[in-house]
């Protein structure tokens, strides 16, 4: 028997969660902006340490398992995030630790101005979350410049898997499991580019041109007359 068959309701945290935080935020919209930053620690035993810290505290730490490789989606959700920047759309990435999922939220702040009209129109801003499935709550929630949230995020990966890969062992550490069919191609063929597989996996061209165009946030550039 269904619980629909019984009339039976099931809270669903995630769903709580997310109301109390925009009813906090719909209330009093805060003007500070917050800096999110990711720490990773070299892989032990097939775990990648991700330590998420808010204006420079520690407010989340996931256990990333290269089982169920997170980097991927991760770069996929920052390619949806600057893809849609003036969409407003929300978008998130599920990190699954082998026993609990963790989601990573952005959602895109709608101020209403009109860009033509107003000299200094505000930047690019969204609200950044995250979910933890074990204690089934929100722990921490920052407001943030869109650019800088992203770039935090993006350049803080490549950096870790350049210096990654520069160890040897890396490629046993994680590769071999998290990209097994392509690692084994790779080795089979005694590919040298095999050490920078993992560097291939999370750069993205689509958030570096984002990043590095100065008018990426900018929805309309005016026309330049002589």
């Amino acid at each position: 028997m269904s619980a629909k068959d019984v009339g039976l309701v099931v809270k669903n945290h995630w769903l709580h969660e997310r109301s109390r935080l925009f009813e906090k935020y719909a209330a009093k919209m805060s003007l500070t902006i917050d800096n999110v930053e990711i720490k990773l620690d070299y892989p032990d035993a097939g775990w990648i340490d991700m330590h998420i810290l808010v204006n420079g505290e520690e407010k989340e730490l996931i256990n990333l398992s290269d089982v169920y490789e997170p980097f991927e989606d991760i770069k996929e959700w920052l390619e949806n995030i600057v893809s849609h920047v003036f969409d407003f759309t929300p978008f998130g990435v599920n990190i699954y630790d082998e026993s609990y999922n963790y989601i990573l939220y952005y959602e895109p702040i709608l101020f209403q101005t009109d860009e033509l009209l107003t000299p200094t129109s505000p930047e690019l801003c969204g609200l950044f979350y995250i979910y933890d499935g074990c204690e089934g709550k929100i722990m921490a929630d920052a407001v943030c410049e869109t650019k800088a949230f992203v770039g935090n995020l993006y350049k803080k990966i490549i950096e870790f898997a350049q210096t990654a890969s520069m160890n040897d062992d890396f490629i046993d550490d994680w590769c071999w499991q998290a990209y097994n069919e392509e690692c084994a191609k790779m080795w089979k063929e005694n590919d040298p580019d095999i050490k920078n597989l993992f560097i291939c996996k999370v750069t993205s061209e689509r958030v570096e041109k984002f990043l590095s165009d100065n008018n990426s946030t900018v929805r309309f550039i005016p026309i330049k007359t002589k």
